[in-house]
């Protein structure tokens, strides 16, 4: 967490009852047993209860920071935190998109992913174009599945992922789309969107046994 940045108080609050409470009962029952079996004296006892309260709140602020650092990280790393370099440009393409020549623009762009496979951006570009105006959902997928096989970088898996479970909502592919939402509600689990994925998985599933 950077120097001043605001502090979550519902994350804090959320540490304090599920934490703090239990640690500082812990530490009284503790005390109290290390005084009943006269290992130590009264007066060591009445300190170590006055120090409940800087250990426990000590405990609630180690762990507020290791989980807002680890939620800021993933943020980070899904979503580049502002470091995502321009999208290459594909001028050839982007002509003939511009004048509704969708067929032709995929081909150029298929004549470049057969020259450099690993330019996923364009994979996602052709992607988008057999969803969107050739009525090619199964070329789509073939597209977003290679992304996510080739491409190492969190960002290019979560938009991919993201694709796949567009791509199948919209055709109505329901089984493919319950396996995608798992994969995805496991893969980003304790994340917004893979508790949202978990929910919508768990809406088709009551769904369909009714």
């Amino acid at each position: 967490m950077r120097d001043g940045a605001p502090r979550d108080g519902l994350l804090l609050m959320r540490i304090g009852l599920y934490f703090g409470s239990p640690c500082f009962v812990i530490l009284t029952a503790a005390w109290f047993k290390l005084l009943h079996d006269e290992a130590i004296s009264i007066g060591v006892f009445l300190l170590l209860l006055l120090l409940n309260v800087p250990i426990t709140l000590a405990g609630v602020e180690v762990i507020y920071q290791v989980v807002h650092r680890t939620a800021v990280g993933l943020t980070k790393t899904l979503l580049a935190d502002g470091d995502i370099p321009p999208p290459p440009s594909y001028p050839n393409q982007d002509v003939l998109i511009a004048q509704g020549k969708y067929a032709e623009a995929a081909d150029y762009f298929r004549d470049h992913i057969r020259v450099d496979p690993a330019d996923c951006d364009a994979r996602f570009r052709l992607a988008d174009l057999l969803e969107r105006h050739l009525a090619d959902p199964t070329g789509a997928e073939q597209q977003l599945l290679d992304v996510r096989r080739r491409s190492p970088d969190p960002r290019r898996q979560y938009a991919a992922s993201n694709g796949l479970i567009d791509l199948y909502r919209t055709s109505g592919r329901r089984d493919r789309l319950k396996v995608e939402l798992a994969r995805f509600a496991q893969r980003y689990r304790g994340t917004p969107r893979g508790e949202a994925a978990a929910r919508e998985l768990q809406g088709m599933k009551e769904e369909e046994r009714t």
